[in-house]
C-alpha cells in the first residue's frame, strides 16, 4: 500500500533480531522511531524495519521503487550467513552460550566499506552518541537528502569527503580524525586504493592494507574487516571485549591488543566475527546494567538478568 510515497512490504527472513543487529555498534545511521521501527539509509535508499515474528516489515521512505530493496537488505544483513554451525558449537560455551540462547538472530551486517570505513575511524576515542551524530552531521552536510526526516541523507563519497576538506571535517566536530578521514578519501579518489577490492584479498592481507592507511590500527581495521569485507576471522577487541576475554576465557592482562586477536583467531577460527558480536553485546549490556541499573537490567541475557535479581 503507498502512503505518502512509502511502501509498506513484509519481506521474510531468517532469525534476524534488528535491536541486537541494528544497534549493536556496527552500524551508526540507525534511529528509533515512536513505533519501535529502526530507520536508516541503506545504499542510498530510506528505510525504515521492524521485526514482527519472522517477518521483517519495511518501509520505504523515498520516492524510489520498491523492485530491489529485497535484494538490498538481504545482502546488507548478509542473509545468506547462516549461524547454525556458530550456534551448535558454542551454545554451551560459558561466555557465548547466554548470549545466543538471549540475543539469538544477532547477525554480522555487510555495510558500504567506505562508510564502515569512515565510522570506524571516527569512533576513535569517541562514544556512540558523538560517533551518530557526527556521522549524521557528515551525512547532512554533504550528502543528498533522499526522504522526509532529518537522517534521510545519503552517506557522502569519499569524493565529496575530499572536496570538503580537513577544515570542513573539523568544524562538524571529527576534530583530529579529520586528517585521517581525507587521507582515507584522497587513497581512494588519488592513488587507486580500492576498498572492494579487499573482499577478494585474504584476512591477513586485507588487514595490511588498511592498517597502512594513515591513523587506521588494529581495531579500526578489524572493524571495517568484519563488517563490511566479508572477513569472518576478524575479531575487533575493544575494551568490552578485553574484560570479557579475560573474565571468561582466562587470557593474560598483559597480552597486547595483536596477541588478544590472534589468540581469539585461534580459537573461534571462522566464527570469529559472530563471536566477537555476541560477546561485544553481553558484554556491553552488563556494563550498562552495572553502571546505570534501571531498564538496563531488563536488557540483560537471562542467565546475567538472574545473577543482577538474586
Amino acid at each position: 500500500m503507498m502512503i505518502n510515497n512509502s511502501f509498506d512490504l513484509s519481506i521474510k527472513f531468517h532469525e534476524i533480531d534488528l535491536h541486537s543487529t541494528l544497534d549493536g555498534g556496527q552500524a551508526f545511521r540507525w534511529y528509533i522511531e515512536s513505533d519501535n521501527r529502526y530507520r536508516g539509509v541503506v545504499c542510498n535508499r530510506a528505510v525504515s524495519l521492524q521485526n514482527k515474528g519472522k517477518i521483517i516489515l519495511v518501509k520505504i521512505n523515498d520516492n524510489n521503487s520498491p523492485d530491489n530493496i529485497e535484494n538490498i537488505l538481504n545482502d546488507y544483513l548478509n542473509t545468506s550467513r547462516t549461524y547454525d554451525d556458530f550456534y551448535n558449537k558454542y551454545d554451551n560455551d560459558i561466555c557465548l552460550g547466554p548470549a545466543i540462547r538471549s540475543f539469538k538472530g544477532l547477525r554480522v551486517l555487510r555495510q558500504d566499506p567506505w562508510e564502515c570505513l569512515f565510522s570506524f575511524i571516527t569512533s576513535t576515542t569517541n562514544n556512540l552518541l558523538r560517533i551518530k551524530l557526527h556521522i549524521n552531521n557528515v551525512s547532512y552536510a554533504l550528502g543528498e537528502k533522499i526522504g522526509p526526516n532529518k537522517h534521510d541523507y545519503t552517506f557522502p563519497s569519499p569524493e565529496k569527503v575530499l572536496e570538503a576538506g580537513e577544515s570542513f571535517l573539523r568544524k562538524l566536530g571529527f576534530g583530529f580524525r579529520a586528517k585521517y578521514l581525507i587521507y582515507a578519501a584522497n587513497e581512494i579518489v588519488n592513488n587507486n586504493f580500492s576498498l572492494n577490492e579487499l573482499r577478494k584479498s585474504p584476512y591477513k592481507d586485507a588487514k595490511k592494507h588498511l592498517t597502512n592507511l594513515y591513523g587506521v590500527g588494529e581495531k579500526v581495521a578489524d572493524c571495517v574487516l568484519a563488517f563490511s569485507l566479508d572477513k569472518n576471522q576478524a575479531f575487533p577487541v575493544d575494551r568490552h571485549i578485553h574484560r570479557a576475554l579475560i573474565k571468561w576465557y582466562g587470557v593474560s592482562k598483559k597480552m597486547s591488543l595483536t596477541d588478544l586477536s590472534e589468540w581469539a583467531i585461534d580459537y573461534f577460527g571462522n566464527h570469529g566475527s559472530i563471536a566477537n558480536q555476541y560477546m561485544f553485546h553481553r558484554e556491553r549490556l552488563i556494563s550498562r546494567a552495572e553502571n546505570w541499573g534501571g531498564n538496563h537490567i531488563k536488557l540483560l541475557a537471562k542467565e546475567d538478568f538472574t545473577s543482577f535479581s538474586s
